[in-house]
């Protein structure tokens, strides 16, 4: 070392200190940073949560208010939406064909009609109604269910997802051909 100069002090080892809220004075009930923390993450959980209860509550309070089409699809027309030209140009149906149909069945919790009606449609229907309870959950505590979604979505279940799109398409389209009763 050299000559006069001194020697660095050794690093605290001790936390920063605590941090108080902006109308108390440090010392008068102080919290820590990591406290602040957790009270924004809560905050902007429950934000998030607003918004997908808002929309799934929507959603489904929507499909309650149609009556289901006898025909298995249709349903859509009693929003004031057009008729689905598809089958007419294509001579299949679109890939949505009776989802409409299917979340309505569902709302009104006939769950066998509506898987019936159009598979996806019914597990989306399901998977709505779920997201819409986690969300008010979320609201009321304050916790989330995130991690228990973030194991089950992988590559492998969008693709399981995709497949389950494609045979519902293609029941939904042996059902309109007359060859499933």
């Amino acid at each position: 070392m050299p000559e006069g100069s001194e020697p660095t002090p050794p690093l605290a080892a001790d936390p920063a200190p605590p941090l108080a809220p902006p109308d108390r004075p440090a010392g008068a009930g102080a919290v820590d940073a990591t406290e602040f923390a957790r009270a924004e993450d809560r905050r902007r959980r429950r934000f998030a949560a607003l918004i997908v209860a808002g929309a799934t509550g929507a959603l489904l309070s929507t499909a309650w208010s149609l009556k289901p089409s006898n025909r298995g699809f249709g349903t859509h027309e009693a929003l004031g939406l057009p008729p689905c030209s598809w089958p007419a140009q294509f001579g299949i149906p679109c890939p949505s064909c009776g989802m409409t149909t299917a979340f309505a069945y569902a709302a009104k919790g006939d769950l066998v009609a509506s898987f019936m009606t159009q598979p996806l449609g019914c597990l989306l229907a399901v998977a709505a109604g779920m997201a819409f309870v986690a969300s008010v959950w979320t609201l009321v505590s304050g916790k989330t269910v995130l991690p228990v979604y973030e194991r089950l979505w992988n590559a492998r279940s969008a693709w399981l997802v995709g497949l389950v799109a494609l045979l519902a398409w293609g029941y939904k389209a042996a059902m309109m051909r007359g060859w499933m009763e």
